[in-house]
């Protein structure tokens, strides 16, 4: 029995509906998903009725953090509650950064020559989580790239002439919100990171797990991701990342799973 607890939707910068991601799942015979879009646990219901009693769905979320070094860091909750109003209170601060952000960046895209409205940016946002990803389809719409990638490279990714950043909590308090609302916080993707420095500050402010298996990270990575964890005394985890089709990569959904018996040892660290 397998699990991938790394999925997005369309709530956030996915392409498939929270109905959609658990047909494709249920297809793929898997066993337990955790949905974890940015900033927003507004897929989370669609989810859990859609997929019945045939598959486990964790209710999850993937918080955005900033590192003093610059690094972004980004920490997956599971089984957090989507009630919590303090939760919620924080997520909405995140969504509205990212709305005050988009806009600024069609901004930056005006002054050079491309003239992108933020209707048609909000064409592709299926609710009130604006992402890059958002802007990137609406460019390739446009004809002013031939890729999403490229809009990245191009224009809206790090070091881009576009780039904006966005409010981002620390890393240390994105882990506290996760046990605040009662889930379990998990450092996402290690090896998209510069260096992992961060690492001790995260296991005192109450991390649990390390996603040792992840769609960017090869088998060598993922080998010595599950080491590290085991010398921090963490908690092995893993996931696709998987954006659906059309998304910034290919469909990862099925091809970066983890066992049952990690999910369940996630699960008995919930408080």
């Amino acid at each position: 029995m397998l699990a991938d607890l790394h999925l997005h939707t369309t709530e956030s910068d996915g392409t498939w509906t929270p109905r959609q991601v658990v047909e494709e799942a249920l297809r793929l015979k898997l066993a337990v998903i955790a949905i974890t879009d940015h900033d927003t646990t507004a897929g989370l219901a669609e989810a859990k009725s859609s997929a019945g009693q045939s598959l486990e769905v964790i209710p999850g979320i993937e918080l955005g953090a900033s590192a003093s070094s610059g690094d972004e860091v980004h920490i997956l909750g599971y089984w957090i509650n989507p009630g919590n109003p303090a939760l919620q209170d924080q997520l909405k601060l995140l969504r509205e950064s990212r709305i005050e952000r988009a806009r600024k960046i069609l901004e930056k895209l005006h002054s050079l020559g491309v003239f992108l409205e933020y209707s048609q940016v909000l064409q592709y946002a299926q609710s009130d989580v604006v992402s890059r990803s958002h802007i990137a389809s609406a460019l390739l719409e446009e004809n002013v790239v031939r890729s999403k990638q490229e809009a990245f490279t191009k224009y809206i990714g790090l070091g881009a002439p576009a780039y904006v950043g966005r409010f981002k909590f620390t890393p240390e308090t994105a882990v506290k919100i996760i046990l605040k609302s009662g889930g379990v916080p998990v450092l996402a993707h290690p090896g998209l990171l510069r260096n992992l420095e961060i690492l001790p500050s995260l296991v005192q402010s109450g991390l649990v797990g390390l996603e040792v298996v992840h769609s960017s990270h090869n088998s060598q990575q993922t080998k010595y991701f599950r080491k590290l964890a085991a010398e921090w005394n963490l908690l092995p985890s893993g996931g696709s990342d998987c954006h659906g089709p059309g998304g910034k990569d290919r469909v990862f959904l099925g091809d970066y799973t983890i066992p049952v018996e990690w999910v369940r040892a996630l699960a008995a660290r919930r408080i």
